[in-house]
């Protein structure tokens, strides 16, 4: 399984796929103050909802445009 996550300034889409097939896609609001840990209780909520095991997904591609502030 591969997690994706695009960061935009306004909302981050994460998705998960199992070879080509798309799982499950998210949309929430980008929020620079989230730490890590509201982020994988987050993640963690959203692949639950999906019947997704957490933990299944080993690589990770994470895009983003967004400049430092």
């Amino acid at each position: 399984m591969l997690l994706v996550i695009d960061v935009g300034n306004t909302n981050t889409v994460l998705g998960i796929y199992d070879g080509d097939r798309l799982m499950d896609n998210w949309r929430i609001w980008t929020e620079r103050d989230r730490t890590s840990d509201e982020y994988g209780i987050l993640m963690r909520n959203l692949f639950s909802s999906s019947s997704i095991p957490w933990g299944r997904s080993r690589p990770i591609s994470i895009s983003c445009v967004v400049p430092r502030c």
